[in-house]
């Protein structure tokens, strides 16, 4: 009895350490921040979907910021990086506003942009089927660990 609860414990701590979004959750309020908005963001206007994780970065908001020098994790490139979109008046979907002009308009700047198929669902989600990855990799490690505590405890017996 005392293994197996053991074991649940180690898969339920690795399901929950898997579910932690692999984006860059200070950049919303950071955003709001920089350009003192009225909302916060969401995910969606980086993240395709909304979905995080590495590689979802497929947005044009998010591409462009990218390319103007947007480092995960870091405040300081998410600021450097508004300042040159507002400098470039970058517009994500050619509809004449610059992307920073429709944020403080809160107006999704990817909205009706060429490539985007789908609008993009606000809210960070987790990063649950690409595989490695979110839930996927504490899974992994969760069973694993679930599997040497269960072999050890056979050993011990």
């Amino acid at each position: 009895m005392r293994h197996l609860l053991l074991e649940t414990l180690i898969v339920i701590t690795g399901c929950m350490w898997g579910t932690v979004a692999l984006a860059s959750p200070i950049f919303p309020g950071g955003i709001n921040a920089h350009l003192q908005l009225s909302y916060t963001p969401k995910c969606g206007i980086c993240h395709a979907g909304g979905m995080t994780g590495y590689g979802t970065v497929k947005m044009p908001f998010g591409i462009a910021m990218r390319e103007r020098g947007l480092v995960p994790e870091n405040l300081a490139s998410l600021d450097t990086a508004l300042d040159r979109m507002a400098a470039d008046k970058v517009d994500s979907n050619d509809n004449g506003l610059p992307d920073v002009e429709e944020l403080k308009m809160n107006e999704d700047p990817n909205a009706g942009a060429a490539g985007v198929v789908d609008p993009p669902q606000y809210g960070c989600k987790v990063a649950s089927t690409r595989g490695g990855q979110g839930v996927g990799r504490g899974m992994w490690l969760a069973v694993g660990l679930a599997l040497l505590a269960r072999r050890r405890s056979r050993a011990g017996s």
